[in-house]
């Protein structure tokens, strides 16, 4: 594995990176930013076919595929992004929630055990783990997490997984990220599902519960912060958990009626039962002050922005 000592505090950009889940939403974004950076990255594919200098096979469901590719890596760090990471998808099919986002964490765990040295590793979970505490204010990380659903209850015992089983002297690190959206992102969520209704002259908008309040982040600004928390996780206690978060929580309506404005649309808003969230929380707010301190981190990408990407 990489040398592990840091220079200048920084993590050391010359070691390889890991990253799983490369080819989502988010990894994509980060793997660009990583090499635009000078690190050299290993992106992961399920299929075979896709292996080449770059990218290496990796399959959560297969453990001897993933000690053969840490083998073949010897990262210095894993960012560990590859997940089921749909709330509503977890809902209608919770077993593939759970033996993706629990049983891959348990399977890196005991893959990393064969490995000469454990690299260190950024595991990202979500601030839907928190569920009800909400209902009791804005959700630090020292809150006692209620989550409220199975991709939020798999999630956080993937965090239980990694601070109980993965090797005690490789440094950890759980991020905890609030919404995030931009072009590119899957349209089963809310802000890209609003966009492609209005892209697309719709009439009518159909919608979910749109008087929720949620924290929404650009999906670069979340790539930031991951970027901040490689750097500095040599520096930090093993396990320490990090909130990613704007620390405002518009409403879904407020978001949606500013997208008709920039769009230009008069259509109608419809509320479709089978959007609606039966699990829902009226607000969640996040504070995301300890990774501020930590990193001097701070998202700096206004929603206009996100919403006018979005919509184009």
């Amino acid at each position: 594995m990489a040398d592990l000592m840091p220079r200048d505090g920084i993590f050391p950009p010359d070691g390889a990176i890991l990253v799983t889940g490369s080819s989502g939403f988010v990894g994509r974004r980060l793997v660009r930013r990583l090499r635009t950076d000078g690190y050299r990255v290993y992106e992961t594919t399920r299929f075979n076919a896709g292996v080449n200098e770059g990218r290496l096979f990796f399959d959560l469901f297969d453990r001897q595929s993933i000690v053969k590719a840490l083998g073949q890596a010897k990262p210095a760090a894993i960012l560990h992004l590859a997940a089921q990471s749909s709330v509503s998808g977890s809902t209608s099919s919770p077993l593939d929630a759970w033996s993706t986002n629990a049983g891959g964490a348990m399977n890196i765990c005991s893959a990393v055990k064969e490995v000469t040295a454990a690299p260190a590793i950024i595991f990202v979970s979500s601030t839907e783990v928190y569920g009800r505490a909400f209902n009791r204010g804005v959700a630090t990380e020292i809150c006692s997490p209620e989550p409220m659903n199975p991709y939020a209850r798999s999630k956080l015992a993937a965090e239980q997984i990694f601070l109980d089983t993965y090797p005690s002297h490789a440094p950890l690190v759980i991020a905890r990220p609030a919404n995030h959206s931009g072009a590119g992102q899957d349209e089963k969520f809310a802000l890209p599902s609003f966009a492609k209704q209005l892209r697309d002259g719709s009439d009518t908008i159909s919608v979910g519960n749109i008087g929720v309040r949620r924290d929404f982040l650009h999906v670069d600004d979340v790539v930031d912060a991951y970027v901040s928390l490689l750097q500095g996780i040599l520096t930090f206690e093993r396990g320490e958990t990090f909130n990613i978060a704007s620390g405002n929580s518009p409403t879904l309506r407020q978001l949606l009626e500013r997208m008709m404005d920039l769009a230009g649309s008069e259509a109608h808003i419809v509320v479709d039962p089978g959007r609606i969230r039966l699990s829902d929380i009226q607000e969640a707010l996040v504070d995301s002050r300890k990774l501020t301190r930590a990193t001097e981190w701070r998202p700096k990408r206004p929603l206009e922005e996100l919403l006018k990407e979005l919509l184009s």
